[in-house]
């Protein structure tokens, strides 16, 4: 390959994108909505709201600002304050701020290297009197495998459980959406995610309180009257331009999952007898949304080093989904006191875990090229020979 950056622009990980049908279509709206003077809670943001929930197969949709306000309003609701919230380590830390700035205590659990989610076990042996609920992430796009029988015993113990579905967008399990497998679920429509808004947020649920309360605190507590607030809440309202993109963006979304699909197929098919790298499989109930496609490099790859040199000689970005996580990161180091060592198998795994790029404008032109590159450095990124611990 000769020079091959010279002759691409850069293959980024993530990239948020609207088709030219798209946008024709959104521009009318958009006008529509400045000169209607209806800037916030109108009628596109009912009409998200109504189509989202629909897709979900969940009860209610609350649209907010971000999900992480969505998971901010569900703790809130279920009473996190001074009670212990259990998650994973491996996770966003905004998560983590969330139960914080709610009054919760944060009670990290490792991470399953098959699955990248929540361990199970571990998260089990985390409940005590103490624990208000536990919140699962569907890392990657994965539904967490073991929902089923976590929210089971969440019932049974009276804990809440609150999906992060901030990856899972149109991800299922058996047929059923991840959004309407819990409590609530809380989504993210950041720029890079599978649908996006920009930037928002929704919660799903099949609580009717639940919906009533977030209404309320998305605008500040205000209640049917305008001088009238009955609870303390925030400017965490959704926009009506921001509905319109989400909904245009739903409208495509299962097109858009069935491409990220195709595209991990083409990975695996061209990764098929690399050694140094391996691609998860999950069982066919499983719809996965990829978000991003975790891999696992081999112990004998410096990840860091293959990264850089994809980015630097072949102008291809290459992500990672929390590394470090949340117990090493500067902003809970101190706060939680949970040293390195603390999660061993959430510690062992993200170093060695590397996600090629995947969204909507990868082609398969792109997954050649990204193979081809990764094969042309490999051996100069190994730094000792041996095999992979699974």
């Amino acid at each position: 390959m000769a020079d091959p950056a010279q002759a691409r622009q850069t293959i980024r990980a993530a990239r948020p994108w609207f088709s030219e049908q798209e946008i024709a279509a959104i521009l009318p709206s958009v006008e529509a909505v400045l000169e209607s003077g209806q800037l916030i809670l109108g009628e596109h943001t009912e009409a998200f709201e109504n189509a989202f929930k629909q897709f979900v197969g969940s009860d209610y949709a609350v649209a907010v600002n971000s999900c992480s306000s969505a998971i901010q309003i569900a703790l809130r609701f279920f009473g996190a304050a001074g009670r212990e919230v259990i998650l994973p380590t491996n996770n966003f830390p905004g998560v983590v701020s969330a139960v914080l700035y709610e009054g919760g205590v944060p009670v990290l659990a490792d991470m399953d290297p098959a699955t990248f989610c929540l361990d199970t076990e571990d998260a089990l042996r985390r409940i005590t009197p103490r624990t208000a609920g536990v919140i699962v992430v569907h890392l990657g796009g994965l539904v967490y495998p073991d929902i089923d029988y976590l929210r089971e015993i969440c019932e049974r113990k009276g804990l809440f459980l609150i999906e992060d579905v901030a990856h899972a967008h149109g991800a299922s399990i058996g047929g059923r959406r991840a959004g309407n497998l819990a409590d609530a679920g809380c989504f993210s429509f950041y720029p890079t995610k599978i649908m996006t808004t920009c930037t928002g947020g929704m919660i799903t649920t099949r609580h009717a309180k639940l919906a009533e309360y977030a209404r309320l605190l998305r605008h500040h507590g205000q209640g049917k009257r305008r001088e009238e607030f009955v609870q303390m809440g925030s400017d965490w309202c959704m926009s009506e331009i921001h509905a319109v993109l989400g909904l245009h963006q739903l409208a495509r979304l299962d097109e858009n999952v069935a491409h990220r699909n195709q595209l991990v197929a083409w990975y695996r098919e061209g990764l098929a007898d690399a050694d140094w790298i391996r691609i998860p499989s999950y069982p066919e109930q499983f719809r996965h949304a990829y978000y991003k496609l975790p891999t696992l490099v081999s112990e004998d790859v410096n990840r860091d080093l293959l990264r850089r040199t994809l980015e630097d000689e072949f102008k291809i970005q290459n992500g990672t989904i929390y590394d470090p996580p949340c117990h090493l990161q500067t902003a809970f180091r101190d706060r939680l006191g949970l040293p390195r060592g603390s999660f061993p198998k959430a510690e062992q795994t993200l170093v060695r875990q590397l996600c090629p790029p995947i969204h909507a404008t990868i082609s398969r032109e792109d997954v050649n090229y990204v193979i081809q590159a990764m094969s042309a450095v490999i051996d100069r990124c190994r730094v000792a020979r041996g095999m992979p611990h699974e």
